[in-house]
């Protein structure tokens, strides 16, 4: 009888891992569907009425961004509807700190990517020093994270510092979904 036990805690446990999602959501992004929903739990019908429209920089500029502007700009760090980006363009926050090498590394790069895809995608840096609760809501535990965001799905994050290469290949993988 013990074998049989052992065999089927087993199998269960397997089933159970597998169902387990490996994508690279933000942890304990709230999947609550939104009322008057599309079939896109991330955009409702009625998101233009729950975030206006907002004057986006599209200036090729890398954008630094103090807490209140991260919940200005990128999403409300409560909302009961999950992390909604809500901005029109899609963006990547840079989390990153002045004293940390990797971080100081990427800033020409990233500069780069914001000139190469002016008005396709809006680059922000936030100083995690400044930002302890959205690290903690967002679970940044190294730096420099980068966190990808748009409307439509939920946000994906790449940790540590990419070459340019893969930060290229990122973002065209992230524009085109």
């Amino acid at each position: 009888m013990k074998p049989l036990s052992l065999f089927t805690i087993s199998l269960l446990t397997i089933f159970l891992c597998s169902c387990h999602s490996k994508g690279q959501e933000a942890p304990d992004t709230p999947q609550t569907p939104a009322t008057e929903q599309t079939d896109n739990p991330y955009i409702s019908k009625t998101q233009a009425e729950d975030n206006p429209v907002r004057e986006e920089n599209l200036s090729g500029e890398v954008i630094v961004l103090s807490p209140s502007d991260f919940t200005e700009l990128i999403t409300d760090l409560y909302d009961e509807k999950g992390f909604r980006y809500k901005g029109n363009t899609p963006c990547i926050v840079d989390f990153f700190a002045n004293w940390c090498g990797p971080c100081r590394q990427i800033q020409p790069m990233m500069e780069r990517m914001a000139k190469k895809y002016q008005g396709k995608l809006i680059i922000y840096k936030l100083n995690v020093d400044n930002a302890r609760e959205i690290c903690d809501r967002f679970g940044i535990q190294s730096i420099p994270t980068l966190m990808f965001f748009n409307r439509t799905t939920a946000p994906t994050r790449m940790v540590g510092a990419p070459t340019e290469s893969e930060l290229d290949a990122a973002i065209n993988d992230f524009l085109n979904k």
